[in-house]
């Protein structure tokens, strides 16, 4: 299977999960409003690197299950298909630093064993397709322990 084939059998694989109205907990904190408006209640397919923002920086971390479901999608999309996060910067970066070392979070709590793996190969095809970027931002060692994380 290639990238693009691969990429739209995520999408359809959470199809299940709907656009939440809310896609943090806006209640929590200002941080968690701040990143709520900054999605903007985009569609997944349309959600922009400037929405999602830096390694740093970026509204996955705060995200609901149910829009981390809906929104993985375009996440994976973005680190497999190495496009770059609003500054410049690989987004697989903030893909492997967010999603990928944080395997046991909440947020992926309402993922299926079979979605839980398309994260996993979304891992296994940056390592295979990108290790030179990752070892040039000093991601090579994140990737591994990513992939083990993911593997479960």
């Amino acid at each position: 299977m290639d990238i693009v084939d691969f990429v739209e059998s995520t999408y359809q694989l959470f199809e299940a999960f709907e656009k939440p109205e809310a896609a943090t907990d806006i209640e929590h904190c200002e941080e968690c409003r701040d990143h709520n408006d900054e999605i903007d209640n985009a569609n997944r397919r349309d959600l922009s690197p400037e929405q999602i923002g830096t390694v740093c920086w970026g509204v996955s971390s705060f995200l609901t299950p149910q829009a981390m479901g809906y929104y993985i999608p375009r996440f994976i999309e973005l680190a497999v298909t190495g496009q770059n996060d609003k500054e410049g910067s690989p987004y697989m970066c903030l893909f492997i630093n967010q999603i990928g070392l944080n395997a046991e979070s909440l947020q992926f709590s309402e993922f299926s064993a079979e979605q839980r793996q398309a994260v996993h190969k979304s891992l296994i095809i940056l390592k295979a397709e990108y290790m030179s970027t990752l070892i040039e931002h000093c991601w090579e060692t994140d990737i591994d322990t990513a992939i083990t994380q993911w593997s479960t």
